[in-house]
């Protein structure tokens, strides 16, 4: 009888604890003002595969991972909506620019730029702009995504929005050191076991200020313990301008939480 309480207490707290995690792996539901500025990169089907940023009015920037070997007219691009199954514009992406110095084993410059046809409606959307100041540890900066909620888990249809910290990094290069180099255009986020990105979230912003700080690159999923990794904005400002030149709006569009 004993053995059985314990057994089934054993299995109450393995059970909280995978509840705990399943809730905060993905944080709290996004405001809708979060759903104007990303972007869901999805396949033909409709199933979101990563996230993505908007940068001007024909333009999202991403992970290059998340792209790589895409072709253009199997790529759909959903904005203005927290909710995918809610609502949304979708756009047709024209063209895929990965920069010319992506690794796809070190993950060094992991980003990407997606042009779509056209533009984007600006009434219902959200151009970010791109912060050059270098982050500092202990910087606060908001993720958004539609990551899976648990590890080897789908996509969620819900955007999720945590609450991060720069983490410090030298701790994070020397965390990270069996799996790959954080080199300086890379930073990282941590808090605590539970809190972090998963699958799905990869190419998804992090934001600071209002202004895009970060891309989802690499880590080791879903929020065992470790830090995440993520490419650094302002190494990348002056690419993304040059390469979105043509298609910025005179004056930015803003948002206000």
């Amino acid at each position: 009888m004993e053995r059985r309480k314990s057994l089934q207490a054993l299995i109450t707290f393995i059970n909280l604890v995978l509840s705990t995690i399943h809730r905060v792996v993905g944080g709290y539901d996004a405001p809708i003002e979060f759903g104007k500025f990303h972007a869901s990169l999805q396949n033909l089907t409709g199933h979101h595969v990563c996230g993505s940023a908007v940068v001007s009015k024909s333009h999202v920037v991403t992970a290059a991972h998340c792209v790589l070997g895409a072709e253009p007219q199997y790529v759909k691009v959903v904005v203005g909506t927290n909710n995918l199954d809610k609502g949304g514009l979708q756009y047709n992406a024209e063209a895929i620019n990965i920069n010319e110095g992506y690794d796809g084993t070190s993950r060094v410059n992991d980003i990407a730029i997606v042009k779509i046809t056209g533009s984007f409606d600006l009434q219902h959307v959200t151009i970010l702009d791109l912060d050059n100041n270098e982050l500092s540890e202990g910087d606060p900066v908001i993720l958004t995504g539609f990551g899976a909620q648990e590890p080897n888990g789908e996509s969620s249809r819900q955007m999720y929005a945590l609450n991060l910290t720069v983490f410090c990094q030298e701790t994070c290069r020397y965390a990270m050191r069996y799996s790959k180099e954080v080199v300086d255009s890379m930073f990282c986020t941590f808090t605590q076991i539970g809190q972090g990105t998963c699958h799905g979230d990869s190419g998804g912003p992090l934001i600071k200020d209002n202004k895009l700080v970060g891309l989802v690159s690499w880590g080791i999923p879903c929020a065992v313990g470790f830090p995440d990794v993520h490419t650094r904005i302002s190494h990348y400002t002056e690419w993304i301008k040059e390469e979105t030149k043509h298609y910025l709006p005179t004056q930015l569009s803003r948002f206000n939480l």
